[in-house]
């Protein structure tokens, strides 16, 4: 004879039961256990007795058992999802970052006007620039911020380096200025911004109202003198890397007063050189680890030097450069990719190249190869030679130090270099 339908589901259950307690015997315990096998009994029982009514609820038992045998999940509330989305995506951007691609500001205008670097533009006193709105305007637009930064009273530079440049989110650059009382006023820029000044008239020049003084420009006999009547200093005692010579500025002294316009930001493609080998010509950017002079002179100047350069490569392992004139010569003739004839051009803001150092004089500047990993080496250039510290000051760059070319301008828009960098 044909079982009715309720028996045949209340096999099935059964059955289902069994499965369960198999496949989640190590998450219960001996009594959840005992209990899913009571109400298994139950449930026989009820079918072997022909009792329908008591099969149906020996089954609501079963199943009642079994769902609350384990802990219920509880779906995320927003604030978790949130979090968990929020959390992935600087994981990937993390990733991005390391392996793929890595945001850059330009620091220096060494690469001008190819790419713009941090610039300090003083002001004529009374002229306080454009209005509100304009000056909203142009920081979107040029990344351009307006400073005023003027003494309120009598301040004295407090001892140890006074002055102090931090990076917040690898991206903005400040700099402190400390004072003997505690008091600290913040400048939006960099240090060499704050405290130099080209003969272009670019950079507040803060250096001078303080009488900084490189070390390397005092005699041993100064050197002990400045050490003795306790000037404030940059570096370490007993290292000093230069010595404020009029640490004390008066009430309504001027610090900076004028704009600072931002470093165009760029792309850097970390993966490209993982497939092929750098290309003459091309932008490109690389870490100063152990080249020495790059840190030595800025040790001299008072200043710390960037952890990353951003210049032109001009020679790859076996090339031999020459400047003649104001023009670059590469393995003996003159230099034919787009880039370096931009340069000696000396249009748009151009110039041309500088001979200096290595590359004064028709010397001859070889980049050499190697055998071993990392050790070919590559000469930088500066596309603004006159004003670059690139490999004619400090020598070659090796492979190690290579991170990629620089492909993409991603910020300021408004200054002309918004997209592929040629």
């Amino acid at each position: 004879m044909f079982a009715p339908k309720w028996k045949k589901e209340a096999k099935l259950l059964d059955k289902a039961a069994k499965k369960f307690l198999n496949y989640k015997r190590d998450l219960l315990e001996d009594q959840q256990i005992a209990e899913i096998n009571s109400r298994r009994d139950d449930l026989r029982q009820s079918v072997k007795a022909g009792n329908k009514e008591q099969c149906a609820e020996a089954s609501k038992q079963l199943q009642a058992t079994c769902e609350n045998a384990l802990p219920r999940y509880q779906s995320q509330g927003w604030v978790e999802e949130n979090l968990e989305v929020f959390f992935v995506a600087i994981v990937v951007a993390l990733g991005l970052r390391a392996y793929v691609v890595q945001p850059f500001r330009i620091p220096t205008g060494s690469m001008q006007p190819t790419l713009n670097g941090i610039v300090a533009t003083p002001l004529p006193d009374g002229n306080d620039g454009p209005s509100f709105p304009i000056r909203m305007a142009q920081k979107a637009t040029h990344g351009r911020t307006y400073v005023n930064l003027v003494t309120d009273s009598a301040k004295t530079l407090r001892q140890n380096n006074p002055i102090v440049e931090t990076t917040v989110f690898h991206f903005f650059t400040r700099t402190y200025i400390h004072f003997s009382d505690g008091s600290k006023m913040s400048f939006p820029g960099p240090k060499a911004a704050l405290i130099s000044q080209g003969q272009d008239g670019k950079g507040f020049g803060f250096a001078k109202t303080c009488g900084l003084i490189p070390s390397g420009a005092l005699s041993e006999e100064q050197l002990n003198q400045a050490r003795q009547s306790g000037l404030p200093f940059e570096g370490a005692p007993g290292n000093e890397a230069g010595f404020y010579t009029s640490p004390t500025l008066a009430p309504n002294t001027t610090i900076a007063h004028g704009y600072i316009d931002s470093g165009d930001l760029i792309l850097v493609d970390k993966m490209s050189y993982h497939f092929r080998r750098p290309s003459r010509g091309e932008v490109f950017v690389f870490d100063t680890r152990n080249i020495q002079r790059i840190h030595s002179e800025a040790r001299k100047a008072g200043t710390v030097a960037g952890s990353h350069y951003i210049k032109r490569l001009a020679a790859v392992p076996g090339d031999s450069l020459q400047i003649k004139g104001l023009d670059l010569y590469i393995n003996g003739e003159l230099a034919e990719e787009p880039g370096f004839k931009q340069v000696m051009s000396q249009d748009d803001g151009y110039r041309g190249y500088e001979p200096r150092e290595r590359l004064s004089g028709n010397q001859i500047f070889t980049a050499s190869e190697s055998t071993r990993p990392g050790m070919n080496e590559y000469i930088a250039l500066g596309d603004n030679s006159f004003n670059s510290s690139d490999s004619r000051h400090w020598g070659t760059v090796k492979e190690f130090n290579v991170i990629g070319p620089a492909s993409f301008t991603l910020w300021p828009f408004g200054n002309g270099h918004w997209g592929v960098i040629k």
